[in-house]
């Protein structure tokens, strides 16, 4: 009865350290690729796996049984994690309501909503959405790499973004156009998958992330219709859309609702 007590220990024992040797670590993604992605995916090393088989070879019964809880513990986590991609991909865009929170409060508010959807848009490769929410150099830049995850066949998933708090940097008005640089907080789910297998290939889809950001915004303050696009310099007297004709660019000097135009990340974990 004690030997068995002993090999169940052991077997505990030997689980934790074939953990630990498969350098289990948790990475987040987020849009724009600015994150540390150096802990690789979710899958083991093969150094865990060559130790599992030696195991297997040398001391059967020890290893077969370290297989058995491996392969249990393993294919859980598996089911677990197709069922938090599958609500993920679900899920909706839910924005926080302004109107709760105190005056100098509701900038920083509206500047994580903006954040929210431009995440959620960044996901779902909605780029009516983010040409609507970034500056040209930033929509141009998240395009590109848009369009290598499409080629990869691949898909970052962000769920469950919540506030965690902020606080305004700077705040400086400029021809006519005013910056707001924000310090904020948020925590999601966020990883890479293969959107052919949902397999997840870069991140962990089981960990909950803590990013902090310096984000700068921009916003124009007064009612004034520009003469040509500042992008091209076509001229856009009588144009409407808000998009030039010509380049197809965010015409800035009619916007007047936030729109990011820079995302510095200062600490993840």
């Amino acid at each position: 009865m004690k030997k068995k007590v002993w090999i169940i220990v052991l077997c505990l024992l030997l689980v934790g350290v074939f953990a630990v040797t498969c350098n289990i670590g948790l990475v987040g993604a987020d849009s724009g690729f600015d994150s540390s992605y150096d802990s690789g995916s979710d899958s083991s090393d093969g150094g865990g796996l060559f130790y599992l088989i030696y195991l297997c070879f040398e001391y059967p019964p020890l290893g077969i049984a370290v297989l058995i809880v491996f392969s249990i513990i393993y294919f859980s986590n598996k089911k677990k994690g197709q069922k938090i991609i599958e609500e993920s991909l679900n899920s909706k865009l839910q924005l926080l309501n302004t109107s709760i929170f105190p005056e100098e409060k509701r900038l920083e508010i509206e500047a994580f909503n903006l954040y929210k959807q431009i995440q959620f848009a960044w996901m779902n490769f909605d780029e009516e959405t983010l040409r609507n929410c970034l500056t040209d150099e930033m929509y141009n830049m998240y395009l590109m790499q848009l369009d290598t995850l499409k080629v990869k066949h691949q898909k970052n998933i962000m769920y469950d973004i919540k506030y965690l708090g902020s606080s305004i940097k700077e705040k400086y008005e400029e021809n006519g156009q005013e910056t707001i640089v924000i310090n904020m907080q948020v925590s999601c789910y966020d990883f890479i998958i293969n959107t052919k297998t949902n397999k997840v290939v870069r991140g962990f889809s089981s960990k909950l992330n803590t990013y902090s950001y310096e984000l700068t915004f921009v916003r124009t303050k007064e009612n004034k219709q520009a003469d040509i696009c500042p992008q091209c310099g076509a001229p856009v007297e009588g144009n409407n859309s808000g998009v030039c004709e010509y380049c197809r660019s965010i015409l800035i000097s009619n916007n007047y609702t936030l729109v990011m135009s820079k995302k510095k990340m200062l600490a993840q974990k």
